[in-house]
């Protein structure tokens, strides 16, 4: 039997308490209204493409023209609805089965995204942040994409299928999530990041969930909280769990994972006045200042070494043992006397003598701008680098194919140069395509299938190609 309060208590917000139960039974009762009088019957869908009816639908709540292009209806009337999705999927499932699911992934949609990743789904493109309409649209897309898995795995019953998504596979990935983390932890975090917001209900005692975050947090990163209302006190310091993500269904669009928290007692805790009347904050230079920011829409900005040392001096001023909190990584002097800036030092400085190191010799074995043709009278593909160069001239390809960049520094940078390098994989029939600026590489290898995916990616840095096992485990890759 249906029950949307006990799939929301054991799979979605953890234990639900009295209040929280009756705010999603009234959420709940009103969707389940609305798609009670307005869901057609398997009758009625034949013929009619399902994708059809969410879209007819989805106009219910953004407009009152039932005949209105959505491409035309403002991004701020989806952005209002963004949050309902999440009880739209329980009232579609329960009245249409057969092409809905429910939406647990709010908030856990890493855990989707690894789901997909293990048995080689293809998802579609994430949206951009402020894309709110094809945020909202994502779930439509999803449902197709687990519809599809399903019936190439011959899943035909729905019980079974959300029995698999949610009772199975959710379980066992946070399980192995938990596992994993526990033994590629990091030991010396590379950055450190500002979180600010309330602590309500559970969150107060909670050692383990989501927050808003940069989605360029790495596991292990130092997360600094800081309490906004009604302490205004900086009180404690988590740890990033897994690599920030970005979750079209989320109202923040990006988080991360934190656990191991540190409490920091009330009577040590930072207070806001204590920050604005830091000599170190008040001289610091405005960008990236989220004191002087008076830490408003700043959770996800990065906190320096300098200004984590400064809370850390802070701290023991007022008597804390700093000595429990974690320190975070110093790069060996010649990584930082590299001297990395503009695009051209990436390829100069870090990969050139990275490949030659390995062994392959530029010239020979790896090769700059080569053209790959792209048929009569147009312009060929040029990708920065190719490594194990194969045929040629019409039949030219490479098995390893690099663009470099100087810093892909958010979620919409690493995508658009994604497609940008997947266009030249696809071209020189790549067996890898290798991302990289000035701080990461990202190595993306086909499946079992023969596809990239977006998704998938095994990350190195720069500083971690001192480290031997690193240094092998990238050009093991690279061989090919």
């Amino acid at each position: 039997m249906f029950n949307a309060i006990k799939l929301f208590d054991s799979g979605f917000v953890g234990v639900l308490n009295k209040e929280e139960e009756v705010h999603y039974t009234k959420e709940l009762d009103y969707f389940d209204k609305i798609v009670n009088e307005t869901y057609l019957d398997e009758e009625e869908l034949n013929g009619f493409d399902v994708k059809d009816y969410f879209l007819w639908l989805t106009r219910y709540f953004v407009s009152d023209n039932d005949n209105e292009d959505l491409f035309e209806v403002p991004q701020i009337a989806f952005k209002q609805i963004l949050g309902y999705n999440v009880y739209l999927s329980f009232a579609l499932y329960k009245y249409m089965p057969r092409y809905f699911i429910p939406n647990l992934y709010v908030m856990q949609f890493t855990y989707f995204v690894k789901f997909a990743e293990k048995y080689d789904i293809k998802l579609p493109k994430t949206p951009q942040r402020s894309d709110y309409r094809q945020r909202w649209l994502y779930y439509i897309e999803m449902c197709s994409a687990i519809k599809e898995f399903a019936i190439e795995n011959e899943i035909l019953d729905v019980g079974e299928l959300c029995a698999f998504l949610f009772d199975y596979e959710l379980v066992n990935i946070k399980e192995e999530i938990e596992i994993n983390n526990e033994k590629s932890m990091p030991n010396v975090p590379e950055q450190a990041w500002i979180l600010v917001g309330n602590y309500y209900g559970s969150e107060k005692t909670m050692k383990y969930g989501f927050w808003q975050s940069s989605p360029q947090t790495n596991k292990g990163d130092i997360m600094l909280f800081y309490e906004k209302s009604p302490v205004k006190k900086l009180n404690a310091v988590w740890t990033a769990i897994e690599d920030g993500f970005v979750d079209p269904f989320g109202y923040y669009y990006s988080y991360s994972v934190i656990g191991r928290k540190i409490e920091i007692p009330e009577d040590k805790a930072i207070k806001f006045i204590e920050f604005k009347n830091s000599e170190y904050f008040k001289n610091r230079k405005k960008e990236g200042n989220f004191v002087s920011k008076n830490f408003q829409d700043v959770s996800g900005w990065p906190v320096t070494s300098d200004d984590y040392a400064e809370i850390k001096r802070m701290l023991e001023a007022k008597g804390y043992d700093t000595s429990v909190l974690p320190s975070l990584y110093e790069p060996k002097k010649k990584l930082i006397d590299f001297g990395i800036e503009e695009e051209a030092d990436v390829s100069k400085k870090l990969l050139i003598p990275l490949l030659e190191e390995m062994g392959w010799k530029l010239g020979v074995d790896f090769k700059s701008e080569v053209e790959f043709p792209a048929g009569r009278g147009t312009t060929g593909k040029r990708p920065d680098f190719c490594l194990h160069l194969t045929g040629t001239e019409r039949d030219l390809g490479a098995d390893v194919v690099i663009e470099a960049k100087y810093n892909m520094k958010n979620n919409e940078d690493i995508a658009k140069n994604y497609d940008q390098g997947l266009s030249y994989a696809k071209w020189g029939n790549a067996k890898v395509l290798v991302l990289c600026d000035k701080n990461q590489i990202r190595v993306y290898e086909r499946n079992k299938k023969g596809v990239f995916t977006e998704n998938k990616f095994k990350l190195f840095r720069w500083e971690e190609m001192e480290i031997l096992e690193r240094f092998n485990e990238l050009k093991q890759i690279l061989m090919c």
